[in-house]
């Protein structure tokens, strides 16, 4: 994904109050009160943004595979303990793995536990 100054300013002041034109800083039109973020500030958020993207991808990757196993530990169940060390591996990816996006902007260099069948 790619942020624009509006995933900015959004990041910065949730709610703000704007209008803006072609994704260009000189050209935002303040309606909020609220003190505005400089164009560095902005930027800077951006770029934070980016960084943290291949780590929101691979939680978000991740939650879908747990919540498609949640019914291995529903109360009425009991789970292998194939199937909990596959869900504690899952949980555990933020931790163990270093994500990167490809030039596609796919998600790459994680290494996924091999669900039990």
């Amino acid at each position: 994904m790619k942020y624009t100054i509006v995933d900015g300013i959004t990041s910065i002041l949730p709610n703000a109050m704007f209008t803006i034109r072609n994704d260009d800083y000189s050209s935002i039109n303040w309606l909020d009160e609220r003190p505005q973020p400089t164009e560095e500030e902005i930027n800077a958020k951006i770029a934070e943004l980016q960084a943290a993207e291949p780590m929101r991808l691979l939680r978000e990757e991740r939650n879908q595979k747990l919540s498609e196993t949640d019914w291995w530990v529903m109360p009425d169940r009991t789970a292998s303990q194939e199937q909990k060390d596959y869900r504690q591996a899952l949980r555990d990816l933020p931790s163990t793995a270093s994500p990167i996006l490809d030039e596609n902007g796919q998600l790459t260099n994680v290494t996924w536990p091999t669900k039990p069948t």
